[in-house]
């Protein structure tokens, strides 16, 4: 038995399933299964009543997962004492692509000056992968759009609202440089950022909400791609407003709704875990990264 077969056992009763504790994970449902499997062969215990579908936990299983929490909890505890009382050591960060290309760089860079011997690994991707990093103990904290609901285990702290434009060529808007954001949308090829990233959840609902109409001719993995796509005069887009750096010259970008649509921008980390000491540092230079260079015009186009 080990401690992280226990994290397994923990994910599959919070989940309901073998196969949505896989997916939090990021495991196979074999292995997930197979680990279950050994930890009741181990224990001679029957954790799961296997007549079903899925099979929910026994009630010797549901005593086992409450003495597994205790246990986790006692760990973690033991690591934390563990750790160096001083501002050295490793700190593995998760941050969402549109964060990477805007926001973040000047958050690490403040970070930096805080914490000098802290040393940062930066992991990417898109909120529910991180999430699932989290879950499986692969990063420690992430920089997240706020999700529709926070796993159990982790919360979440805000420290930016940051509005959502429409960007266009400017070419595009020549012939009537008055036109509102709708009439740019529904007028032109629709560059798409990631449908799986929670800020194109968030775009698409609003879309919806306005009745605009899109034609969506390209769908694009990284935020910097989709403004090449729209700079190269393929279409329009919606995205994060660039918070400390500029759009590139060639584009327009436009409040999206009146008033501006907003994303809500945080970090989600676990409620237990040895590095918590270090995650102050990174939300102060989060907030203080905002208050720099977070000032965004709103209400007017921008050339």
């Amino acid at each position: 038995m080990d401690i992280k077969t226990l994290y397994t056992l923990i994910a599959v009763a919070d989940h309901g399933s073998f196969n949505e504790a896989a997916k939090v994970l990021g495991l196979s449902l074999s292995s997930v299964s197979l680990q279950m499997k050994a930890l009741e062969d181990e224990g001679d215990l029957i954790l799961f009543d296997r007549s079903k579908r899925p099979p929910p936990l026994t009630d010797e299983g549901r005593d086992f997962v409450e003495r597994s929490r205790r246990l986790i909890g006692e760990w973690e505890r033991l690591s934390a004492t563990l750790a160096r009382p001083n501002d050295r050591g490793l700190l593995k960060i998760g941050a969402v692509h549109t964060v990477v290309s805007g926001l973040l760089p000047a958050a690490l860079a403040h970070l930096r000056t805080q914490a000098p011997d802290l040393r940062i690994r930066l992991t990417t991707g898109l909120t529910h992968e991180l999430e699932a990093a989290l879950i499986g103990g692969r990063i420690d904290i992430a920089v997240v759009t706020e999700p529709n609901s926070v796993p159990t285990g982790l919360e979440f702290t805000l420290f930016r609202e940051e509005p959502l434009v429409v960007i266009a060529h400017k070419d595009t808007t020549r012939s009537d440089p008055h036109e509102d954001f709708r009439g740019i949308l529904e007028r032109n090829p629709y560059v798409r950022f990631n449908r799986q990233a929670h800020v194109s959840g968030l775009i698409e609902t609003d879309l919806a909400r306005q009745g605009i109409s899109i034609t969506s001719e390209m769908e694009i993995d990284t935020l910097e791609g989709v403004i090449s796509m729209v700079e190269a005069g393929l279409g329009v887009s919606i995205v994060p407003a660039r918070t400390g750096t500029a759009f590139p010259k060639a584009l327009r970008s436009f409040p999206f709704g009146d008033p501006p649509v907003t994303r809500r921008l945080g970090v989600l980390a676990p409620l237990k875990n040895a590095r918590r000491r270090f995650f102050p540092y990174l939300l102060e230079a989060l907030q203080a990264a905002s208050r720099t260079n977070g000032k965004e015009t709103a209400g007017k186009p921008r050339d």
